[in-house]
């Protein structure tokens, strides 16, 4: 007889059961669906604004890539004599480290892709000597699946007893594309797998985290790959996120000297943040929108904490599935087409829960009192009402955005940016209040009055550039009003001529007369407007256009009935799981276990310790009640008492606690320095230190 080991099977989280905790009208299912296909068509949009952003840059680096060695051939190496040096790509890719991860991983396909399937990424994580780099670059390149197909008899089999070393990548590489001494069939099969990359395909190895390498090994590493540039073609990617100067940091002259370096710089990634929201947040194709307070947040944690764009569409996603997850209604945050059938088939609960909105009950209130009847008892005009202002709010997200680019044109060049410089930044503003009766707004009117030919026409040229063709019917005549406009100011001159009439003013007569009347008749002359040149009137004329433009689609989006189908602003909630204070999450971890594991064995009254806690929970409860200084013998003590169930129980084990409870008392007291509330100390050899104090 014997037993079998197998694999059990993984639980899998089955997305129904989590809706239905909180499901309170049985619209689980529907909201689930509304938000899969939601977030679908988002993550495609955002896949697709990436592949575009980097493009470029990676089109570079494949471009140099596949310049570095072409006169590369096998036993010869170069055809000139010169020193050889590495070529090298200093690739600065930014501070937003978190992103840089899928940037890589992006950039390693595009090479396999389109320069070589021999590429290699290396991380300072796992070179911590010059073996681990060796290992990891030769297991890389020996185990790619691209490299072999199903008959080759060159795939290697287990590569932890090959030895790591240069010589043995020369070999294998010499070995597999010397087609000079291969039999035919080898050679087609090179031939087949290399998508005509050419004969001798460059070996590149990325460097995805440059500063944090220990200088040593880099050192040594690029020494040791230089002795072997003649003889395998080798090039080197340098992911820098801050500087080239880096790279001096790191390297000495003597091994610097063996690169030739050159420098990509990738977008930055405020760059590609403007385009998430331009195109994902700022557009009326997704009906989801973040409100005032999550959308500042979301760019404060950006632009004060990580710069990372990939933490903003985390932000982004989990802002939209707990839209989705608390709000019984959210089903309706869908498009226009479907929207009827959504309202069509709601159930008395649910017309009900819509009622409730706060913006529906104030849009009530001012209501006329028959209508208020019906809008409160009559589901059937309820439901009419409902269409009504949610197509509302549809056809105002698609007026909104085009007339705020032309808001965000007009004063993006006022000194001081009063608005913002960034679009984001006005649409910010927007999101809080009405934005024309700000005080900011009207010194931008009242500055804009004052604006040059040249200047206030070069801003109509960007408005009217900003327009695209599939304007809504409402705006359709805008980009027409301001050709308008244009071809006026271009005839200025000819209206100034011909109609600039004679200074037929009547002079201030100063007669003698006494002071009451010269002041009096001073005040009255004082009121009377001075005469404007034509180009002032048509300034005029054109920035109250723009003004009554502003004013009739650039409302607040919280004045519109029903916006909270469409808003998600919980800021306390985004707040809580995405920028928490370390500090309160640790102590409510370790006090309260409950909060966190939502389990019934770990829930107690404050103060409390239960033995099914985790050890680290009753280890940090025990430090609570000690002094300065801890001895571990009375802590250990204390934890197996605690630990202990009442049977097993008794002075001796107490005393003598076996190793498991040893070893679970020592992981808890690492864990606990770990954290930082204890530390050992010189003072006593037996004991550890308290750091914190004030139950925290």
């Amino acid at each position: 007889q014997g037993t079998f080991a197998y694999k059990g099977k993984k639980r899998s989280i089955d997305a129904d059961q989590y809706f239905k905790r909180s499901d309170t009208l049985g619209t689980y299912r529907q909201r689930l669906d509304v938000l899969q296909e939601a977030w679908e068509n988002i993550d495609t949009q955002i896949q697709i604004l990436r592949s575009d952003l980097n493009s470029k840059i990676f089109d570079d680096l494949v471009k140099f890539a596949k310049s570095s060695h072409e006169s590369f051939t096998l036993g010869g190496g170069q055809i000139d004599s010169t020193p050889k040096e590495i070529p090298t790509a200093a690739f600065v890719t930014g501070v937003n480290t978190p992103d840089h991860g899928v940037m890589f991983s992006t950039l390693v396909t595009t090479l396999q892709d389109k320069v070589s399937p021999l590429v290699a990424i290396l991380k300072s994580k796992d070179c911590n000597s010059v073996k681990n780099t060796l290992s990891k670059t030769l297991t890389q390149l020996f185990q790619n699946p691209l490299l072999f197909s199903e008959d080759d008899e060159a795939i290697p089999g287990n590569t932890k007893n090959m030895t790591c070393s240069m010589s043995t990548l020369v070999s294998w590489y010499q070995d597999k594309y010397n087609t000079n001494n291969s039999s035919p069939k080898k050679r087609k099969s090179l031939g087949g797998g290399s998508k005509d990359l050419g004969q001798y395909p460059p070996i590149v190895i990325l460097f995805e985290d440059l500063e944090s390498f220990l200088p040593h090994v880099l050192q040594d590493y690029i020494s040791i790959c230089r002795n072997y540039i003649g003889e395998i073609p080798l090039v080197f990617v340098f992911g820098i996120a801050t500087s080239v100067s880096a790279v001096h940091r790191l390297l000495p002259n003597a091994v610097s000297s063996m690169l030739c370096m050159e420098k990509f710089q990738a977008p930055p990634s405020t760059e590609y943040l403007n385009m998430v929201i331009n195109q994902i947040l700022m557009t009326s194709r997704y009906p989801f929108k973040l409100g005032s307070k999550v959308f500042q947040l979301l760019l404060d944690i950006f632009l004060y904490h990580d710069f990372s764009v990939l933490n903003f569409i985390k932000g982004l996603q989990f802002a939209m599935m707990d839209h989705f997850f608390t709000n019984p209604v959210s089903h309706l945050c869908c498009s226009v087409e479907e929207l009827e059938d959504r309202v069509t088939s709601l159930k008395p609960k649910e017309v009900e829960q819509v009622r409730r909105l706060m913006s529906f009950r104030g849009f009530v209130e001012g209501c006329p009192p028959s209508k208020q009847e019906d809008m409160l008892l009559n589901d059937k005009v309820t439901k009419l009402e409902f269409v009504v202002l949610l197509r509302r709010i549809h056809t105002y997200h698609s007026h909104l955005y085009p007339v705020l680019k032309c808001l965000h044109i007009m004063v993006s060049k006022i000194p001081k940016h009063p608005l913002g410089k960034q679009l984001r930044e006005v649409y910010s503003r927007l999101l809080k209040s009405f934005i024309c009766d700000t005080e900011d707004y009207k010194e931008c009117i009242e500055l804009l009055r004052m604006t040059s030919k040249d200047e206030l026409m070069d801003l109509l040229q960007q408005c009217r550039s900003s327009l695209t063709e599939d304007l809504p019917p409402d705006l359709s005549t805008l980009p027409s009003d301001l050709d308008a406009l244009l071809d006026r100011f271009l005839k200025i001159d000819e209206v100034t001529e011909e109609e600039t009439p004679e200074n037929t003013e009547e002079s201030l007569h100063l007669e003698k007369t006494d002071l009451h009347t010269l002041r009096k008749r001073l005040q009255e002359e004082g009121k009377k407007k001075k005469k404007l040149s034509p180009y002032e009137k048509l300034r005029n004329e054109t920035i109250d256009f723009f003004d009554s433009l502003f004013r009739k689609y650039l409302v607040c989006p919280t004045s519109l009935p029903l916006y909270e189908i469409f808003y998600y602003d919980a800021w306390g909630e985004i707040k809580r799981h995405l920028n928490a204070s370390p500090r309160s999450v640790v102590q409510m971890a370790l006090s309260s276990p409950h909060h966190y594991l939502q389990c019934k064995c770990c829930e107690s009254e404050p103060g409390s310790v239960t033995p099914s806690m985790p050890d680290i929970c009753i280890a940090y409860k025990l430090h609570l009640e000690c002094t300065q200084l801890i001895n571990l013998y009375d802590w250990l003590q204390a934890f197996v008492t605690v630990v202990t169930t009442d049977e097993d129980l008794d002075e001796e084990k107490i005393k003598n606690p076996d190793k498991e409870l040893q070893a679970r008392f020592i992981r808890a007291v690492s864990e606990l320095q770990f954290l930082g509330f204890v530390k050992p100390t010189k003072r006593k050899t037996d004991h550890v230190a308290r750091l914190t104090w004030g139950g925290c």
